[in-house]
């Protein structure tokens, strides 16, 4: 009976730390340093980067959801400013930063489109015909 107790208690605590370690890819908005760094080294490797992206995507692909800026994804590159192949926890957040800011000046640039020429109006204000 000891040896069940002890096998189910630490079935029951590696599953509490897996719990704990697991990286919620359904929340909205940038990923944490902490989401990146599967390793837990205190940088972010390319392979890293690219992994959670990819299981990021495979998600929302899984769940239907729209999937129109993924080509615009910026690179490992674009955040890694020193060029040492690893990110640490202030180049994730500055290229973060970085990029949030390009998608917000980006938005109004869509803008003036309205009804366009004659739409809505009938033939126009101008009844010349």
């Amino acid at each position: 009976m000891k040896a069940y107790k002890f096998v189910f208690m630490t079935l029951v605590s590696v599953s509490l730390v897996s719990a704990l370690n697991a990286v919620d890819l359904t929340k909205k908005g940038p990923m944490s340093f902490e989401d990146y760094d599967s390793d837990k080294n205190g940088f972010i490797s390319e392979s890293e980067f690219y992994d959670l992206r990819a299981k990021r995507m495979n998600l929302k692909i899984q769940q239907g959801m729209p999937m129109k800026n993924a080509g615009n994804a910026p690179a490992f590159e674009e955040f890694d400013t020193n060029g040492d192949k690893q990110l640490t926890k202030m180049e994730l957040l500055e290229g973060q930063m970085k990029n949030m800011s390009n998608k917000k000046s980006q938005k109004g640039m869509n803008q003036g489109k309205g009804m366009g020429q004659g739409q809505g109006m009938g033939k126009g204000m101008n009844n010349s015909n």
